[in-house]
């Protein structure tokens, strides 16, 4: 099993408590492979890293980082992201030519299960599999999608990497990234997305393989009212990914607010974190502490004072609509 993941120095603690998850729950595989894009990763962290992988007797390589806006020839935006999520479009370049298949697993994640089913994942004439991420039909008219396409997240991807070689796909991420100037919603998603779904060369798989905040924070319903997506999962599907998910992706959303390396987090899988980084070569590191700007930290307290029906409405126009308008228009400056 190869699985990438991508770190700066500051996320290590991170993706060593989401490093420590896998290798511990995934002892069936018969060898595991781990490729880090090192974003200037300390040598401390480096031997962490390297600690934890060979108490498990497994591989971990480090990789240098690419230099991406030289090679799109524009300045990427990369807004509240950093330049390191980007790297997973151009792994077909980073990885050495004799791995034809990965798992990328973004670093806010804890895997809770083993993976061996998604690995061995028959893609068909797919190229790449990943998660529905359950939006408005609006992120995709952005990118030039049609509304019945496929939009998916980008923390978990299961990416046939052969075929994105044979297909040189690499050529047409520059491509886009180029055509938008840098400045694409949602950074990397939005160009897998714009690139990949529009040639309906992506696998959806069960929402258990990226189990987002979002889902956690509002039910079923709820969660449809506020994203209003035309297609989406099924309720059992949802009750399942919830229930039992076997990746969880603490992403950040305004409800929660702040996530689980935060002091006074209270996701309801706040704790698996928390167990794992209890066995990592990170124990020790002290909680983050909530450094979100003053108006993020009102705008969470808002949205769980307010009435519950009134908090969805705002949302789901600011989500559905008034976001990718604004986005639309500063795409026509």
């Amino acid at each position: 099993m190869n699985v990438v993941y991508s770190s700066s120095d500051s996320y290590a603690p991170i993706a060593g408590v989401s490093i420590c998850s896998l290798l511990k729950n995934n002892t069936d595989a018969d060898e595991i492979n781990i490729y880090m894009i090192d974003n200037n990763i300390s040598a401390e962290n480096k031997q962490r890293f390297e600690n934890l992988a060979n108490e498990y007797k497994r591989n971990i390589i480090f990789i240098p980082q690419p230099d991406l806006n030289k090679q799109a020839g524009v300045d990427i935006e990369v807004g509240r992201w950093n330049i390191s999520t980007f790297f997973r479009l151009f792994l077909c370049t980073i990885l050495p030519d004799d791995i034809d298949r990965c798992i990328y697993l973004d670093c806010d994640t804890v895997i809770r299960h083993s993976l061996k089913d998604l690995w061995e994942l028959d893609l068909g004439d797919k190229i790449v599999a990943a998660v529905d991420d359950c939006r408005s039909d609006r992120y995709k008219t952005e990118l030039g999608l049609p509304t019945d396409s496929t939009y998916t997240n980008n923390g978990v991807l299961l990416i046939d990497l052969g075929s994105w070689r044979k297909m040189n796909v690499e050529k047409d991420f520059l491509e886009f990234i180029i055509k938008h100037n840098g400045d694409i919603t949602y950074v990397d998603q939005g160009v897998l997305n714009g690139v990949l779904a529009k040639r309906n060369l992506v696998m959806p798989i069960h929402t258990k393989y990226d189990a987002m905040t979002i889902f956690f924070d509002f039910n079923f319903k709820d969660l449809l009212k506020v994203r209003k997506p035309e297609h989406h999962l099924s309720e059992q599907e949802y009750n399942e990914a919830v229930g039992d998910p076997y990746i969880i992706h603490y992403t950040s959303c305004f409800m929660s607010g702040t996530r689980p390396w935060n002091e006074n987090n209270n996701h309801p899988f706040k704790d698996d974190y928390l167990k794992y980084k209890s066995i990592s070569p990170w124990r020790d590191f002290p909680q983050y502490p909530d450094d979100r700007k003053g108006s993020k930290k009102a705008m969470t307290k808002v949205c769980n004072i307010m009435p519950k029906g009134m908090m969805i409405a705002i949302i789901s126009l600011v989500h559905s609509k008034l976001y990718p308008l604004a986005r639309s228009l500063k795409g026509k400056k």
